[in-house]
C-alpha cells in the first residue's frame, strides 16, 4: 500500500526562464475536478482498467475502498472493501479486475490453528456487489506470524486464467515446495501442483499463459569447475532458462535461452494476448552487473524455441552522452585502468511495449539506492535512504524483431522521500514515444556536454516535462503544462497508459490533488 500524500510547499514564482518555456503542442491535458483527501478520499493505486473505466483503491474514513471512474474522470461508485470478518482483520493480498468481475484476495494468520489462510471474494464489476461468500483457497501451516509463508496472484494476458502461488515458511537447510494453483475467472480450480525447482536454478519471474501453463524465468548457475573455466574465458557463468509447468506433466519443460557468450541481465518476458513470446534485457561484455548493450528475442509460443535474436551494442559516444567533460574523462580513465570497455551501471529494463505493427519498444532506467548516516545532536546514529532515478534508455525494435536504434533521455532525480515523485510515465502512439517526468526547468534546453541539473521537489523551478522520441530516435523536450499550472507535481508510477491512446495522470497541487487525461496528437 502506498504512503499517504503529504502537502507540498509549492508557492512557485515564474522567472524569466519560465516565461520562455512554452507548453507542448504534442499533448493536451484535460483536468478533472480538484479533490481533497478528507472529502474525496486518499488515492492509493490503480488496480485495473477496461475500455470504459478505471478501477482504483482509495482510503476514505479509515477504510479501504474500490473506486470506479469513467474515462471522463467521473466517479461512478466508491464502495468499501470489508476487511474484518468474525471480528478478525484480514490483510489485503491484492485486487484484480477481470472482465465482468473484481476479485479481492486477503489473508489471515490464525494463531490458534497455527496456519496462514488465503481467501478470495468475487464482486460484480458493475456495482461492486458480492457474487457470493468469501472462500478460503489456500492454507499454509505456520507457527509464527513473522514466518508464515506468502501468497502471490498473477493473471494471464487474456484474463482467462489466474495463478496463485503459495510459498511455505522458511526453514534453514530445508527445501520446501512451492504450490501452484490455477483457476478460471469464477475461481474454480483447474489444476494444482507442489513444485520442487531443479537444483542450482534461481527463479526470477512467473507468468500465467492463456492456455493454463505457467512459465517461470530462471537462472541456472554452472557447477564450480565449469564456472571457473567460463570465468577464465570471459564467458557468462550462468544461463537463462524457461521452465514450463502444466496440469498434464509432473516435470517441467526446460528451455535454455542460448545466445552465445553474452552476459545477459535483467531478462524480462512478455507473453501478450497472442503471438510469440518476446524477451528483452540488458547485456554486458565482461560481467553480470555492467551494461554494454540491449537484446531482444522472439520465442515460439508453443515450443519456446528461439526464433529470432537481435543485439544493440552501445557506442562509447552513446554511453558518455550528456556527461560533462569532467565526468567523461573520469569514466574513461576508470575503464582504461581496468582494461575494460566503457559500460553503464545499475540500469533495469522496466517495460516491453508491443507495437501494433509487430515491433516493440524496450525501456530501461538507471535506478539504485544508497544510504547516508550521520550523528544527530543527541549522539544518535541516523541513516537516510536516497532513491536515485536517472537516465532513461529507449530502444526501438522493428516488426522483424531487429533493433533499429537506441535513444537516451537524460534526467537526474535523487530524493529521500521513497522516490514517489521520481521515475517516468510512458505512452507509445504510432511512431512516437512519449516520456513524462518531473524535472527542473533548467534542463528543458539541455544540450550534450551540459551538466544535467538535479530535480528538486521543493525547488522554485519544478516542471513536468514531456520528452518526445520520434521515429528516428531524436529526442525533443518540452513543458507539459502551461506556466500557470507548473505547481502540479506528478506521481509517475500512478499514471496509466490506456487502450485508447490516452494517459491517466495523477498530480498533487498545493493541498489538493487531481486526475487528468492526456490526449496525444
Amino acid at each position: 500500500m502506498r504512503s499517504r500524500i503529504f502537502p507540498l510547499a509549492t508557492a512557485l514564482a515564474l522567472s524569466s526562464l519560465v516565461s520562455a518555456q512554452t507548453k507542448t503542442d504534442a499533448a493536451e491535458v484535460n483536468w478533472g475536478a480538484e479533490l481533497n483527501e478528507k472529502v474525496d478520499g486518499d488515492f492509493l493505486s490503480i488496480v485495473g482498467e477496461t475500455d470504459e473505466a478505471i478501477y482504483q483503491t482509495m482510503f476514505f474514513k479509515k477504510k479501504l475502498h474500490v473506486q470506479k471512474m469513467d474515462l471522463n474522470m467521473k466517479v461512478l461508485y466508491m464502495k468499501p472493501v470489508e476487511m474484518e470478518f468474525d471480528k478478525k482483520d484480514h490483510a489485503l493480498e491484492g485486487i484484480h479486475v477481470t472482465k465482468d468481475r473484481i476479485l479481492v484476495f486477503s489473508s489471515l494468520f490464525d494463531k490458534k490453528e497455527d496456519r496462514n489462510n488465503m481467501y478470495v471474494r468475487v464482486f460484480n464489476e458493475s456495482d461492486f456487489s458480492p457474487k457470493g461468500k468469501m472462500e478460503r483457497i489456500a492454507v499454509i501451516p505456520a507457527e509464527k506470524a513473522r514466518n508464515s509463508g506468502g501468497f502471490s496472484v498473477k493473471m494471464s494476458p487474456d484474463e482467462s486464467k489466474i495463478l496463485v502461488t503459495i510459498a511455505q515458511p522458511w526453514e534453514k537447510d530445508v527445501e520446501k515446495p512451492l504450490t501452484m494453483k490455477v483457476y478460471d475467472p469464477d475461481m474454480q480450480e483447474l489444476w494444482s501442483k507442489d513444485i520442487h525447482f531443479p537444483e542450482d536454478y534461481v527463479t526470477e519471474q512467473f507468468r500465467m499463459d492463456n492456455d493454463g501453463s505457467v512459465v517461470v524465468v530462471s537462472v541456472k548457475y554452472t557447477e564450480k569447475l565449469e564456472r571457473r573455466a567460463r570465468k577464465r574465458d570471459g564467458v557468462a557463468t550462468y544461463d537463462y532458462h524457461l521452465l514450463v509447468y502444466d496440469k498434464d506433466s509432473d516435470q517441467p519443460e526446460d528451455h535454455k535461452i542460448a545466445v552465445g557468450d553474452k552476459f545477459l541481465q535483467d531478462l524480462t518476458l512478455s507473453l501478450g494476448e497472442s503471438g510469440d513470446i518476446i524477451c528483452g534485457g540488458l547485456y554486458g561484455n565482461k560481467g553480470s552487473f555492467s551494461v554494454r548493450g540491449m537484446f531482444f528475442l522472439k520465442l515460439d509460443r508453443t515450443t519456446k524455441a528461439l526464433k529470432h535474436e537481435s543485439f544493440k551494442e552501445f557506442s562509447d559516444d552513446f554511453i558518455t552522452s550528456y556527461m560533462t567533460e569532467k565526468e567523461e574523462k573520469k569514466a574513461k580513465k576508470k575503464a582504461d585502468k581496468k582494461d575494460e570497455d566503457l559500460e553503464l551501471y545499475s540500469f533495469n529494463l522496466d517495460e516491453i511495449v508491443r507495437r501494433d505493427d509487430g515491433g516493440a519498444v524496450l525501456v530501461a532506467e538507471q535506478h539504485y539506492t544508497f544510504e547516508r548516516c550521520y550523528t544527530d545532536s543527541r549522539g544518535n546514529m541516523r541513516c537516510v535512504t536516497y532513491y536515485v532515478y536517472n537516465d532513461v534508455i529507449v530502444v526501438n525494435v522493428d516488426p522483424n524483431g531487429d533493433i533499429e536504434w537506441a535513444a537516451k533521455v537524460p534526467k537526474r532525480q535523487t530524493t529521500a522521500d521513497g522516490g514517489y515523485y521520481s521515475s517516468y510515465a510512458m505512452e507509445v502512439k504510432g511512431d512516437k514515444i512519449y516520456l513524462i517526468f518531473n524535472d527542473t526547468g533548467e534542463n528543458l534546453f539541455l544540450k550534450e556536454g551540459d551538466k544535467v541539473k538535479l530535480f528538486e521537489l521543493k525547488g522554485n523551478d519544478a516542471l513536468v516535462t514531456i520528452a518526445t522520441v520520434d521515429s528516428d530516435g531524436k529526442v525533443k523536450r518540452e513543458a507539459l503544462f502551461s506556466p500557470e499550472r507548473r505547481e502540479a507535481i506528478l506521481k509517475p508510477n500512478d499514471c496509466l497508459q490506456l487502450a485508447n491512446d490516452q494517459m491517466l495522470i495523477y498530480a498533487t497541487r498545493k493541498k489538493e490533488y487531481r486526475f487528468g487525461m492526456i490526449s496525444f496528437r
